[in-house]
């Protein structure tokens, strides 16, 4: 061997011992999907040094021979397809069974917290990474616990309790008024929007929720309407103005349920930063919506999955028809929306087992691929769009250097088969490997390095 050839090798050797003296992984991949371009790159090699990813590059097989020797942690996903984890955009940590919502304001708070540490620990091995939950009193103290390791779960942004009118879009009308004000959702006038918004910071939150449509009077559906043409108005402008701008006050957005052109039009003129539903929508609207670049987000799979169980759970024929009329809807201004431009973040609005398990998430990729997207939309919706409604698009949502190593992996593929993303075999949450389907155990004996 030359001399110059030496020296290089010499060189490579040291440089790789200073890296692998700073805890670090490679997960060598066979089909990689980043999240940043529409190509699929393969036999990459993802660097990974604690919690974040330091270089993406092609595998070279001798520099990973190199690391191994000196006791690099190898990853073996050659035979995988490996893409962002999944970010639900949309969800709810109720901490009750979902069939059973009316339990909310009365149930133990500590039983349900501890519902929804075990629904998260689900989500986080399905591949759900991050999650938004816009509406739970329970989700700070959960989001709180994640983050100290405590329990394990994906990463959180969480509003605590929601914040609507009195009769608004949350309001429980079975219980008396009284009640409801000691629950401390309730926010009447712009003052009180004010005091609410900081009330829900105090409590934890770091995203603010707002019901800005509800049913019309008579209604039996509350929060969604029988007839989302005929919602009306939860808040005036100057409320809902007074709001946002308290929030973002405190450099915390807003997320703002919207079913109906009227609430759609609202949150644009208050700098609603996300747009939850948002539809049924005017094309004058739309068009507004495309041009603020206003994030959208979906949430198809919450009535579908109420259709699936109306059956066994005995759903009351109104039900059953008032959500065939919400999804025709829903997917009639989807596929305008996709069309026009508007940027779809996928949420689920899954609140939990038995009827809408939020380790399912991954049927909403499912959905809006039959609605028109393709799979790598879809996918880059369900990622990179999601983290940026989560206000975390510096952070995750794509493979790159300097995000955290949060990524999912699986045999099938998704871009020919959208429904591998419900059959994820691998998952990784910050450089720590939460599941392994088929038990391929880091620097394993048999590896082919």
């Amino acid at each position: 061997m030359g001399s110059e050839k030496v020296n290089r090798h010499c060189a490579i050797w040291q440089c790789l011992r200073n890296i692998t003296s700073m805890n670090t992984k490679l997960a060598v991949v066979g089909k990689l999907i980043d999240g940043v371009s529409d190509q699929v790159q393969e036999e990459m090699t993802l660097i990974i040094e604690g919690e974040h990813i330091t270089s993406v590059e092609p595998t070279k097989p001798e520099s990973i021979a190199f690391m191994k020797a000196d006791g690099t942690e190898v990853v073996d996903l050659t035979a995988y397809t490996v893409m962002p984890g999944i970010v639900d955009a949309h969800m709810h940590f109720f901490g009750v069974p979902s069939h059973k919502l009316y339990l909310i304001p009365t149930e133990n708070e500590a039983y349900r917290v501890l519902r929804a540490t075990s629904e998260a620990n689900a989500m986080l091995r399905a591949g759900i990474t991050a999650a938004r939950c816009l509406g739970s009193s329970v989700s700070p103290s959960l989001r709180r616990a994640i983050n100290e390791g405590l329990v394990p779960g994906p990463r959180l942004v969480v509003s605590g309790e929601f914040i609507c009118s009195s009769n608004g879009t949350w309001d429980h009308l079975y219980l008396p008024l009284p009640w409801m004000r000691e629950l401390g959702m309730l926010a009447d006038g712009a003052e009180e929007v004010r005091q609410k918004v900081r009330e829900r910071l105090r409590q934890g939150a770091n995203v603010i929720k707002v019901g800005l449509s509800q049913a019309g009077v008579g209604d039996r559906y509350h929060p969604w309407g029988e007839d989302p043409y005929q919602n009306v108005p939860a808040y005036s402008l100057e409320e809902v103005m007074a709001l946002t701008e308290e929030a973002h006050s405190n450099r915390v957005r807003v997320s703002a349920h919207c079913i109906s052109d009227w609430s759609v039009r609202s949150a644009l003129e208050a700098q609603v930063d996300v747009i939850e539903h948002g539809y049924p929508i005017s094309e004058q609207t739309r068009e507004r919506v495309v041009e603020s670049g206003t994030i959208v987000t979906t949430t198809a799979s919450q009535i579908l999955y109420h259709k699936q169980a109306a059956h066994e759970y005995q759903y009351a024929n109104y039900e059953i028809e008032l959500f065939d009329r919400h999804l025709g809807i829903m997917r009639e201004n989807f596929e305008a929306g996709l069309a026009a431009g508007v940027k779809y973040a996928l949420g689920t609005d899954l609140v939990g087992r038995p009827t809408h398990p939020q380790d399912e998430a991954a049927k909403e990729f499912e959905i809006v691929v039959d609605w028109g997207m393709t799979p790598m939309q879809a996918i880059k919706a369900g990622t990179a769009m999601s983290a940026d409604a989560l206000g975390m698009a510096d952070e995750i949502g794509t493979l790159e250097p300097g995000k955290f190593a949060d990524l999912v992996a699986m045999k099938d593929d998704p871009l020919s088969d959208i429904t591998a993303l419900q059959r994820i075999d691998f998952v990784m949450k910050g450089g720590e490997v939460i599941r392994h389907s088929d038990e391929e155990v880091l620097n394993r004996e048999e590896a082919r390095w």
